[in-house]
């Protein structure tokens, strides 16, 4: 049975209140004030009239009396993401550049920024993608491996405590097979270690399946204790997951969902 999913735009990411500089700010001033907000960019404003935007990187290599209308950029429709843009193309959007406006070239109504993604929408959004492939995997695993006990090789401890936790269920009238007592990490290795189960999947083999949801794991245990989804908003420097890391592993859930679905 089919049911609505939680659906997560740019629009609902972005910050909406767009703070701006005037024109005539020092470059100096404008630095102090980027790095007090924590901000990596910000619009130029003149009245109402947009001028474009600095950013931080940028202005720490000019004179700190210079104007920022000297360093200003235009805003361009490279810099412009639609409010309605779905989260898979936002992901590839902020891999491809840190930060877009919400708007256009005269009225900016936000900012969208790779730190946006540790916001309740994207960890909604997420952890109801997430919970609804969980779904699937255990009646995959029902369908094509009713014997995973016998076939994969379990920590002991996790299959007593799938069987303690199924037991304790049952004597609450709760009659759900083991399988729905299995964590994520479990149903994983389970699906990682049974061909019929990864190949339903869309995985080309063990090993594939094995690493792509080790990181969905990974992901998937961030948004349940809303730790950060994306940990280093650079990318490549640093430690910590990133933005493109994000991107493969949410393609790796959509591509499972999809491969379940049909």
């Amino acid at each position: 049975m089919s049911r609505d999913l939680y659906v997560c735009t740019a629009g609902d990411l972005a910050t909406r209140s767009v703070a701006s500089r005037p024109p005539d700010a020092t470059v100096v001033e404008t630095i102090d004030w980027l790095e007090t907000k924590g901000f990596d960019v910000t619009p130029v404003i003149d009245g109402e009239a947009v001028s474009g935007y600095v950013e931080l990187e940028h202005l720490r290599d000019a004179a700190p009396d210079d104007r920022i209308a000297d360093h200003t950029k235009p805003v361009t429709l490279e810099e412009v993401i639609s409010t309605d843009a779905t989260f898979g193309e936002v992901l590839t959007a902020l891999y491809d550049a840190p930060f877009y406006f919400l708007g256009g070239r005269n009225r900016l109504t936000g900012i969208l920024t790779r730190a946006d993604l540790n916001t309740s929408p994207a960890m909604i959004h997420l952890f109801d993608r997430i919970t609804l492939l969980e779904d699937h995997f255990r009646t995959l695993i029902l369908d094509v491996a009713p014997d995973w006990k016998d076939r994969v090789p379990l920590d002991p401890n996790i299959v007593e405590d799938i069987e303690q936790r199924h037991a304790d269920a049952r004597r609450s009238n709760i009659d759900l097979g083991e399988i729905h007592y299995a964590q994520f990490s479990t149903l994983a290795t389970i699906i990682s270690s049974i061909e019929e189960c990864w190949d339903a999947c869309g995985f080309s083999s063990d090993h594939r399946a094995s690493s792509q949801l080790d990181d969905l794991t990974q992901l998937r245990n961030s948004v349940a204790h809303s730790q950060l989804i994306v940990q280093n908003t650079g990318e490549g420097l640093g430690k910590g997951r990133t933005i493109g890391a994000v991107e493969q592993t949410y393609a790796t859930l959509t591509d499972c969902m999809d491969a379940l679905s049909t």
